[in-house]
């Protein structure tokens, strides 16, 4: 993702002052405000991190132990599952990302499956997953409202006399729970991890002696860590357009890196003033042409010695989020805000017809179709290609392929996955072609209803991810033959 991008009006006010601030003094503010304090720079901060009415600091200042134990106790009670049951997380974005991640770190998900995705064979493999045997649901959803959550939660069903529980900003026992430890509204999704209690709760569900261990060293710990990302994060100039690289360990999978991703890019991404920077992973995320020298990073987040343990783990995601966050604050963002991402779910409301670009293409033709869309287009620069199923990301051909037939930087996504961690930066940002490629309804016969239902949403999703970027999407069809024969593999969590 460039960054390059062009949104209309000012940042919020506190960008000179913010900037202004040495580390030190900006992390005492980000702590002070909350706390609750909102004079001088601490009621900046509080202003720049609000959305929906409420200031968004959970992730700055971890509650006590006393409240992340009883937080995930009640929630684990009202799953009414029996230790090590089978526990289904749903949810999208960050609040799946992270626990994928989390799941990635401990090497095996130990009763815990996460499920953001709407495609029926996805869908399938949870439902057959320990047939038979006891199943509680945990649904993330801030507002209670999101669509593709819905969707989930009616396709996996509890089982074995476990229950369906929600986690949303405000909780409302036994089925609601909030997604704050602290019982307020002050989470949101691409800074929820490591601080919420959908990250806590299943973190408790894989290990929970592991989290009773690790969390009470993490709380002595955080102020010492949340410094020295604020004092990395000062080394970041607060105009202009910046490159920030994370550099991931070398056992990281999809989780961290999607949760990253969102991280970066809808903290910092897309949002008005003249802070425009490019976020991408060290690794082969965007790849460019050959004969083309991807520019230099000018702040890299060093995440590559992350030790593969949930301490470790504590401590990478919340000295990322500080370091973000703090980018943010000192460029005058509102850094809880996404609001690029209303342009296609409002579409939703209304839905779009999913008339394709252009005849069926097969998966090995994709890098042809996309250059001879790009033939005449040099304004646009780099491209996105988007697979809207569930695997997606190892059926369509790689991006090196795509770079190369089009002279392009390349990076090749699954949706909604991308929706949710790149969307929000693309918008505005027309100097970026995005390639949607979906499969057709035949590919849900035999679903059950539910199933067909999360179907239909997950290809009004890409129709309206195609509306929403006129003149640089295209929309097509996979070929038939390639939809019968690329088995689908559920990734968890995106």
């Amino acid at each position: 993702m460039t960054g390059r991008s062009h949104a209309a009006g000012p940042a919020r006010g506190g960008m000179t002052r913010l900037a202004a601030l040495d580390s030190d003094a900006l992390w005492s503010a980000v702590l002070s405000a909350a706390a609750g304090s909102r004079a001088g720079a601490a009621g900046v901060v509080a202003e720049q991190c609000t959305t929906a009415g409420s200031a968004r600091l959970g992730w700055a200042s971890p509650p006590p132990w006393s409240a992340v134990r009883q937080s995930v106790a009640a929630v684990q009670a009202a799953l009414n599952v029996p230790a090590g049951a089978e526990v289904v997380l749903l949810g999208t974005g960050g609040w799946c990302f992270a626990v994928r991640a989390l799941i990635e770190t401990t090497g095996g998900s130990a009763g815990l499956t996460t499920l953001d995705s709407l495609d029926p064979a996805a869908i399938e493999q949870v439902l057959a997953a320990g047939a038979g045997a006891s199943r509680g649901v945990l649904a993330v959803s801030g507002s209670g409202a999101t669509l593709e959550t819905r969707r989930l939660a009616e396709a996996v069903p509890p089982r074995g006399g476990g229950r369906l529980v929600w986690l949303r900003d405000e909780g409302a026992p036994p089925d609601t729970f909030p997604l704050s430890p602290r019982g307020g509204p002050d989470q949101v999704a691409m800074l929820g991890a490591p601080l919420s209690t959908a990250f806590l709760a299943a973190a408790a569900v894989v290990d929970g002696a592991a989290l009773a261990a690790a969390y009470p060293r993490f709380l002595a710990r955080h102020h010492r860590i949340g410094a020295a990302a604020a004092r990395h994060a000062v080394a970041v100039p607060p105009e202009g357009t910046p490159r920030l690289r994370f550099v991931v360990p070398p056992w990281a999978g999809p989780g961290l890196r999607r949760w990253l991703l969102q991280l970066g890019r809808q903290v910092l991404g897309g949002k008005p003033g003249g802070f425009r920077p490019t976020v991408e992973l060290q690794s082969t995320v965007e790849v460019a042409p050959a004969g083309v020298d991807a520019d230099p990073p000018d702040v890299v987040l060093d995440l590559g010695g992350l030790r593969r343990d949930l301490p470790a783990l504590l401590d990478g995601l919340y000295a990322a989020g500080v370091f973000v966050a703090s980018v943010g604050l000192r460029a005058g963002l509102g850094v809880a805000d996404h609001a690029n991402v209303r342009v296609y779910k409002e579409r939703l409301a209304h839905p779009d017809p999913d008339d394709p670009s252009c005849p069926p293409v097969a998966a090995a033709d994709l890098p042809g179709a996309a250059s001879a869309w790009l033939a005449s287009r040099p304004e646009l620069a780099r491209l996105h290609v988007v697979g809207y199923w569930s695997d997606a990301e190892r059926n369509i051909p790689p991006a090196g392929q795509f770079a190369a037939a089009t002279g392009r930087p390349c990076e090749v996504h699954e949706g909604s996955a991308w929706n949710h961690h790149s969307f929000q930066a693309v918008y505005p940002d027309p100097t970026v072609a995005v390639l949607i490629v979906t499969r057709g309804a035949e590919t849900d016969v035999g679903a059950a209803p539910p199933d067909r239902a999360a179907a239909r949403t997950l290809r009004r999703i890409a129709a309206a991810t195609h509306r929403s970027l006129p003149g640089r999407s295209l929309l097509v069809p996979l070929a038939t033959a390639d939809r019968a024969e690329f088995p689908t593999v559920l990734t968890g969590g995106g």
